[in-house]
């Protein structure tokens, strides 16, 4: 019975025979479809993936540092300073720059 429901039946005018045909096979278009929709998702799941994981690291580094780590604010400032400097002169490039900067930022406390 499984079999009666996949097949179509074609009945030919001139003859009045009754003759079954099988059903279409995907188009090449729709496999390639199917496989880039399975990619997408997969590729969005890794992504998510990817920021769990960042994010428990650094909540796991946000607890590190509120754990009494006290950074001399001077200290950091003069560095601001000397980052500064290095950028202008062409010690560094400007990717390098903020990247420290933002490491220095990171440590700052603003009261």
């Amino acid at each position: 019975m499984g079999q009666a429901l996949c097949r179509q039946h074609l009945v030919v005018a001139t003859t009045g025979k009754e003759s079954t045909m099988a059903r279409a096979r995907s188009t090449f278009g729709k496999l390639q479809r199917d496989q880039a929709k399975k990619d997408r998702a997969r590729a969005k799941m890794d992504d998510r993936q990817s920021r769990r994981e960042d994010k428990a690291a650094d909540d796991v580094g946000d607890i590190g540092s509120s754990n009494g780590e006290v950074v001399d604010q001077t200290r950091l400032l003069e560095q601001f300073a000397r980052l500064h400097e290095d950028l202008a002169d062409g010690r560094i490039s400007l990717d390098d720059f903020e990247i420290r900067q933002e490491e220095l930022r990171a440590k700052m406390v603003v009261e």
